[in-house]
């Protein structure tokens, strides 16, 4: 199985870059768990084609297109 790519949309991108350096190590922890199976664990679905997963401090809700084997990045969370 490939990996999946990660895209941000522009404003889940700002927010990323704004994280304080302990919740972007967390973030990026997570991602790298994500780009080998999207719908595992930590993800849950939202029973509307998206997904969400958490990490520390925040979650990302996210879209998964098998097609272009692509997680879009809609949201991102920090709390």
């Amino acid at each position: 199985m490939s990996a999946y790519s990660i895209r941000y949309v522009e404003r889940a991108a700002l927010r990323k870059t704004a994280l304080p350096g302990p919740q972007r190590a967390s973030l990026e922890s997570l991602e790298k768990r994500l780009v080998f199976n999207p719908f595992g664990p930590p993800a849950a679905s939202n029973r509307d084609n998206s997904w969400s997963a958490a990490f520390t401090g925040g979650f990302i809700t996210y879209i998964v297109s098998n097609r272009h084997v692509v997680i879009n990045v809609i949201d991102l969370v920090a709390l």
